[in-house]
């Protein structure tokens, strides 16, 4: 079986998600189709009902999305953007919107602890959401010639009872976190180093 192997448990495991988190190759295939289909299925139902515009607007909304999910492989940290292109499938609680500036590579060098700290992270939040609430994330990626970071801006009541996970000091990013009055804002964030 074939894994999209990130972070450092590897439990094989059939079906769906399995205990570490980690999508397999063919999970990952399969969430892809289901929402290829989605869209398809909307676009259809939208047609019969002579809802011209809405197709528009459905097929601009679909080109838009893969062209931000595309932008991430110039992050050059393929852990992370495998991270990132999978978070709604794995935290479905989240309505998402992903937003992405890459101007330079990220740091490459980075890449394992920061899948590993943001997947920690989530794991985390997933243990304090309330079933009956509503929860979005608006996720920013951005990189320049200084730095990068992924910006996480969560709407919705977070019980942080067990508090957050603190990044190790040898660790090539910093986080910080805020609580606002509807949510969080959370930023992973480092510099660019020079080769």
């Amino acid at each position: 079986m074939v894994y999209c192997t990130y972070g450092m448990n590897t439990i094989k495991r059939t079906g769906e998600l399995r205990m570490d988190g980690r999508l397999t190759a063919q999970e990952m295939l399969k969430h892809a189709r289901h929402d290829y289909m989605n869209a398809l299925h909307l676009i259809r139902m939208q047609l019969d009902l002579g809802m011209e515009d809405s197709v528009r607007e459905t097929i601009d909304s679909a080109v838009e999305r893969g062209r931000r999910e595309s932008m991430l492989g110039s992050l050059g940290m393929p852990l992370t953007e495998s991270w990132l292109l999978t978070f709604g499938w794995r935290f479905p609680e989240y309505e998402l919107e992903l937003s992405v500036d890459i101007r330079q590579p990220g740091e490459p060098a980075a890449d394992r602890q920061v899948e590993r700290f943001l997947e920690e992270l989530f794991d985390r939040l997933s243990d304090g959401l309330s079933p009956y609430a509503e929860y979005r994330a608006d996720i920013r990626v951005e990189t320049n010639e200084n730095g990068w970071m992924v910006g996480f801006s969560l709407t919705g009541p977070f019980d942080l009872t067990d508090g957050l996970p603190e990044r190790q000091e040898d660790t090539p990013f910093r986080f910080t976190h805020e609580a606002m009055e509807d949510g969080l804002e959370l930023i992973v964030a480092g510099r660019k180093v020079d080769r």
